[in-house]
């Protein structure tokens, strides 16, 4: 299971390709606030149009101009605006709500509670009326919102269980983990045992180690030759949930106990990949000492994170492991021996996927080295681990501005001004391609060069 993707996904954002006019503008849907927007919602019985994103104020999010239908159907029929939510609010209602690893179209009712989510861009014109003209279809149906409603009310209908359960899945939504008990509760032993009700509930997302959990795992050996039966996709989207839900949890109760438990777990579906496995079982705590804004305790733990899992990492040796995963080759924690067909097979095809390992390298690293800005740059035994890392991210990728622009704040904090004079410089000439980004590192290098960052 390619845990190691949901980790960088959480680490740095992930592409969303839109293609649009360098001058659009799209001033019919602004940023806004979310909570206000509900507001507006409930006050005027209207049904919400959000584009929800973890990007940053450049963000354009429709490809190509809005068609005037378009406009006003979003201007008439519904509160709408763009949500930004940054990454480290964790408890902003749509992160305690949805797994947000990428821009999202959400449409909700009244209360929030969603109708249709799209997760690919679309066009603003006969593609984004086709999908608010399905949303209203939709409304006109049996919805979330209206299930919930029953629920909220005291029934407990196995059915309306189910379905409700399945609008989770299919909005990826947090699974109530009390809903997803009131469910199981009404299953019997066979049901328990039955192959489809256990995928189901797995899928569900319940909290690793909790009843749920454990009851849905009722039958050990069952679960285990289940597993060795579905898919490959099937089951890292199970255990993605879980893990999501999880962590979830972790951050909701303030339990760093559960993110260690949620990166055991993680590890046991790398193996025998155990250094992909080590890696999934580091992040999840580290990730919420830095989310808890735990500086002491994640700095530590960072420095030897990022240390160990990227910069110490060649990119082609993790290729290989990988690889040998793949292909269910056997490999001890310390040796990964291929014989002479396997190792021509991975010469063959290592070039083709070294730009994938290199850009995970890279970004990681870089990630990390603004993780340590963040945190601690006052401190200069930890700047300089954060410059070895950024050295080795620009050695792997020197056209990329921004991580030219992350080694001048690092040098910039250790005195070492020339230096990083001459990487903003770069910086500034590699972003011309991009207008506000250039123009934004074209400010960051006057202020380097008066000393006032």
């Amino acid at each position: 299971m390619n845990h190691f993707k949901l980790q960088s996904a959480v680490l740095i954002f992930l592409c969303w390709v839109f293609v649009y006019p360098a001058v659009a503008q799209y001033k019919f849907l602004q940023k806004e606030d979310y909570l206000q927007l509900l507001e507006r919602a409930a006050k005027e019985n209207k049904p919400m149009f959000l584009v929800v994103h973890q990007r940053d104020d450049q963000f354009i999010p429709f490809r190509g101009s809005v068609s005037k239908k378009a406009k006003d159907i979003l201007s008439t029929q519904f509160v709408s605006g763009v949500v930004q939510v940054d990454r480290d609010e964790f408890d902003h209602p749509l992160q305690r709500a949805f797994y947000l690893n990428k821009p999202m179209y959400l449409v909700t009712d009244k209360d929030g509670i969603p109708v249709l989510r799209v997760d690919k861009a679309v066009d603003g014109g006969t593609e984004l009326e086709r999908l608010l003209d399905s949303a209203n279809t939709l409304s006109k149906a049996e919805t979330l919102g209206k299930l919930t409603a029953q629920y909220r009310k005291g029934m407990r209908q196995q059915s309306l269980l189910n379905k409700i359960l399945r609008y989770n899945q299919t909005f990826d939504q947090y699974t109530d983990q009390q809903l997803l008990s009131d469910y199981i509760a009404q299953l019997t032993i066979e049901q328990l045992n039955n192959f489809e009700t256990v995928i189901f509930l797995l899928s569900c997302g319940p909290v690793y180690n909790s009843k749920s959990y454990l009851l849905a795992r009722t039958n050990n050996k069952m679960v285990d030759s289940l597993y060795s039966y579905l898919p490959l996709p099937v089951r890292k989207k199970i255990n993605n949930r879980i893990i999501q839900r999880t962590f979830r949890e972790s951050l909701d109760k303030k339990n760093f106990s559960l993110a260690q438990e949620v990166g055991y777990f993680a590890y046991t579906t790398w193996m025998p990949n155990h250094l992909r496995g080590s890696n999934s079982q580091a992040f999840y705590p580290l990730e919420y000492k830095r989310l808890m804004k735990d500086s002491l305790s994640y700095v530590r733990m960072a420095r030897n994170y990022y240390d160990q899992s990227f910069y110490r990492v060649d990119p082609d040796s993790l290729s290989r492991i990988d690889f040998a995963q793949d292909r269910q080759i056997q490999f001890s924690r310390n040796r990964l021996l291929l014989d002479s067909a396997q190792n021509a097979e991975f010469k063959s095809l290592v070039g083709k996927g070294r730009k994938y390992y290199e850009d995970e390298q890279a970004n990681n690293l870089n990630y990390g080295a603004q993780q340590i800005l963040a945190f601690e740059k006052n401190n200069p035994e930890v700047i300089f681990d954060a410059i070895r890392w950024q050295k080795k991210t620009i050695d792997l990728k020197p056209d990329v501005p921004a991580f030219r622009y992350t080694m001048a704040l690092l040098l910039y904090r250790i005195g070492f001004y020339a230096q990083a004079e001459a990487e903003q410089q770069k910086a500034v000439e590699l972003s011309k391609p991009y207008k506000l980004y250039h123009k934004k590192m074209q400010s960051v290098l006057k202020q380097i060069q008066s000393r006032l960052l």
